[in-house]
């Protein structure tokens, strides 16, 4: 890995409370999303400067009973992005 890089390791993404519509392509959804997102945005100050490496608060995240992975990962990943940019 070069200086510019990031590395985002989910060791374990559990959902409770929604049916995932093809949960096994939620995890790979969250990395795209995540990746677009930092493509887009760039990575925020705090995490160069030895920020956070996790949330300072609960990540919250609106769905109904059931829904699909990609917009469960659109959503995880934006939430994910910005609790850990402060």
């Amino acid at each position: 890995m070069s200086r510019g890089d990031v590395r985002l390791e989910i060791g374990e993404l559990t959902v409770d409370g929604v049916h995932v519509l093809r949960p096994h392509l939620l995890g790979p959804a969250v990395e795209t999303e995540l990746a677009g997102l930092l493509r887009e945005r760039g990575v925020p100050p705090s995490w160069s400067s030895g920020g956070p490496s996790e949330p300072a608060r609960p990540l919250t995240v609106v769905a109904g009973r059931s829904i699909g992975a990609e917009v469960l990962a659109r959503r995880l990943a934006l939430a994910v992005y910005e609790g850990l940019a402060g």
